[in-house]
């Protein structure tokens, strides 16, 4: 069999031996291009090329002349690329498999975090309890206060009373589950942005009487709270609300 260099056209013969050494990758022994033999094969001499090398059976190649000599390219023999020579296959297939691994990691913590809820009453949320990653009352209800957003909230005096203000504010569980009601920690600020007082208060000062705390609030439920604070004077310009 035989290969032709892309490069220069120097026509080579080949054996099984050599490709398997070699792996196809083969370098010219006439200008130095390397190129899979693979691609350039050859069962007879390939037609419209000068003469054909004298060889014993294709067993060895032979070594005739210089490389480079114009009267002897035809004859020029092929070189094995170093084997220890990084291959750019290698290289990319590593970084596929890193790549997956990264995708299969996100993925994971994605499910994980949007059914989050559910995983906290199997075996495994029991173990991430254990751990403290998730918060729970004394009841066994969901506590994660970053689930309660605010929508709402008002502050102004109070309409018939003096030295007090009325503070409305209304709030949702976005949670997947009831969870417990959270504290309510109001801070009132003066133009500098700096507290002038602060107070906070448990659900049983926020919700109305008779009111079951228990049972915690409902996922999706909104719950409006009014409340009625001393007011510190022309000092508090403004408040900030925290649920704890």
């Amino acid at each position: 069999m035989y290969t032709r260099c892309p490069q220069c056209k120097t026509v080579h013969p080949l054996n099984a031996s050599l490709l398997s050494r070699a792996r196809g990758l083969v370098q010219c022994g006439a200008c130095g291009r390397s190129f899979s033999a693979l691609s350039f094969l050859f069962d007879d001499w390939p037609s419209g090329e000068a003469h054909r090398p004298t060889t014993e059976g294709d067993a060895v190649l032979p070594i005739l002349g210089r490389p480079g000599s114009a009267d002897k390219v035809a004859d020029a023999p092929l070189v094995d690329v170093d084997e220890k020579e990084p291959l750019e296959p290698q290289t990319s297939q590593r970084f596929w498999i890193a790549a997956t691994a990264l995708l299969a990691i996100l993925t994971i913590v994605n499910i994980a975090w949007t059914f989050r809820e559910p995983i906290l009453n199997t075996p495994v949320g029991n173990w991430v309890k254990q751990a403290g990653w998730a918060q729970h009352d004394e009841e066994g209800l969901l506590k994660d206060p970053k689930q309660i957003q605010l929508i709402s909230r008002d502050m102004h005096t109070h309409p018939t009373r003096s030295g007090i203000l009325v503070l409305s504010l209304t709030f949702v569980n976005l949670a997947q589950s009831s969870q417990a009601f959270p504290e309510l920690e109001i801070t009132l600020m003066d133009a500098a942005n700096q507290p002038v007082a602060q107070r906070q208060f448990h659900p049983g000062e926020y919700l109305r009487a008779g009111a079951d705390t228990e049972s915690g609030l409902a996922a999706d439920v909104f719950l409006p709270v009014l409340l009625e604070l001393g007011d510190p004077g022309d000092r508090a310009v403004g408040f900030e609300i925290r649920f704890l």
